[in-house]
């Protein structure tokens, strides 16, 4: 019976990845035995998030959504770091290992450069870098030279680290389970428009339910501020399975910005305020901002275009970091 079952997954694999338009090869950023073992950290932990913390906040109906799901977590799909996606059809929701060792490490960068005042925007020009350039780029923590447990030597990163992971994960899978509970089509069946729509309505599902969860997405800010680095409409550009819309996110800021303090857990009060994710929101909105000006779109792209090892690695490093950026983007920033 189990091996009638694998050979039903793997055929819904194949339904599911046939979907998808291959762009670049990612290899460069982890080996496959980096992501095996990752894989077997991450599989039951994600699992279990969906499955039970989660599966505790759903309503009826959502919760037979939930229970028709396959989740597949494969180890060698190397597709894009940022593919999460979900079919409707088949009731599947796929998330790679490699996009989330991927998150993994953005979150971990993220607490690093916070916590020894390391320039954020090195962060972002790498993932810009990863589309745009020519360069083979290694994964972000060699990339941005943070050290490769740097979750273990410091308590401030640790924490902040996995608080990051923790709800942008759960953002993603409520948005994924959004697109199966609303039986959306797949984008190769529908225009533009109808898109977004779908879009912006797996993300309302997944604001409903980390309300109800009391969990901030201040990781969502995090994944939105990388994604918003990309661009599926020019060449060299992956296609993205959830392009960003400035339309999107003011409405995610918007629902934020309605009761905040729904989203700090009773035991958080005294570590987050309504001020807090009234902030959060703000920095949402502003992306959602930056995207509707196609001027500053394409400087972000040309910064990734231009960015170098050096230029991204030395960013703990400011004032030598300050004068490689404006050495490197002087024509652009003026």
């Amino acid at each position: 019976m189990s091996g009638v079952k694998n050979r039903l997954t793997l055929i819904l694999v194949a339904m599911l990845l046939a979907l998808q338009v291959q762009a670049r090869d990612y290899r460069t950023l982890y080996s496959a035995e980096e992501l095996q073992r990752a894989n077997g950290i991450y599989s039951a932990n994600i699992e279990a998030v969906l499955f039970e913390d989660i599966a505790q906040y759903l309503l009826g109906g959502e919760l037979e959504t939930l229970q028709r799901v396959t989740l597949l977590q494969p180890p060698d799909r190397w597709k894009d770091p940022f593919e999460f996606s979900a079919s409707a059809d088949a009731g599947l929701m796929l998330i790679p290992t490699l996009s989330v060792k991927f998150l993994d490490d953005l979150a971990i960068a993220i607490a690093w450069f916070e916590r020894f005042g390391c320039n954020k925007e090195s962060l972002f020009d790498y993932v810009a870098a990863l589309d745009f350039s020519d360069r083979k780029l290694p994964a972000p923590l060699p990339a941005l030279k943070v050290p490769n447990q740097a979750y273990k030597l410091d308590d401030y990163v640790d924490d902040v680290s996995q608080k990051i992971l923790k709800s942008a994960l759960a953002f993603i899978l409520l948005h994924e389970l959004g697109h199966l509970h609303h039986r959306h089509r797949g984008y190769d069946q529908i225009s533009a428009k109808q898109a977004q729509a779908q879009e912006a309505e797996a993300d309302q599902f997944a604001m409903r339910v980390l309300r109800r969860m009391r969990l901030p997405p201040l990781g969502a800010t995090v994944w939105f501020s990388a994604v918003s680095m990309r661009d599926p409409l020019v060449p060299g550009s992956p296609r993205q399975t959830h392009p960003l819309t400035s339309n999107r996110l003011q409405a995610i800021a918007a629902q934020l910005r309605t009761r905040p303090g729904d989203f700090i857990e009773p035991a958080n009060r005294g570590k987050l305020t309504p001020e807090g994710i009234i902030a959060a929101a703000d920095e949402i909105e502003r992306i959602g901002n930056f995207l509707a000006d196609p001027d500053f779109r394409s400087f972000l792209r040309e910064r990734g275009r231009r960015a170098t090892p050096e230029l991204l690695s030395g960013a703990c490093t400011p004032e030598q970091h300050n004068q490689q950026w404006l050495e490197r983007f002087k024509d652009l920033a003026q």
